[in-house]
């Protein structure tokens, strides 16, 4: 019984952590400027937003969530070989981003990778103790890819 309430003590407090450290798993930056990119990019306004990507990248080296943003614009744009590697950086930046596994995943399944797909569910399962949106996207994703993709 005692082990039961431990695991909710541990459960309750990294709940805790994660949120104020921000959803993308690590330490997110969402300033003004990076809101503001983002809504470019829900709006499909994916060179605008490239631009300002730049601008803000320059001023911020180590921001996870800028190079999320820019490897997800370039992956929209068909620039496959931009998006991973921004997407490579983002991860080095903060292992645990949950926005840059889902998004890299999905970059896996464009180039007909499953396995490495399949690497960064692995990755989100671990990440998201008790399950995220990034998780069940890529799994839904990965999904749709095997079915698409029979023999």
């Amino acid at each position: 019984m005692l082990g039961r309430w431990a695991m909710a003590a541990a459960i309750v407090c990294l709940a805790g952590t994660a949120a104020a450290l921000g959803s993308s798993g690590g330490g997110s930056d969402k300033s003004d400027a990076l809101a503001a990119i983002e809504k470019k990019i829900e709006a499909g306004k994916y060179e605008q937003a490239l631009a300002d990507l730049e601008v803000h990248i320059d001023k911020n080296r180590t921001s996870a969530d800028a190079f999320n943003w820019l490897g997800y614009a370039n992956r929209k744009l068909g620039r496959l070989e931009k998006a991973q590697k921004a997407y490579a950086r983002a991860l080095f930046l903060d292992p645990d981003h949950k926005g840059a596994h889902e998004y890299a995943g999905e970059l896996r399944l464009l180039l007909g990778d499953l396995e490495g797909a399949e690497r960064h569910l692995a990755e989100l399962d671990r990440i998201c103790l008790l399950g995220c949106e990034e998780y069940d996207e890529l799994k839904a994703e990965i999904a749709a890819w095997k079915k698409a993709n029979r023999k």
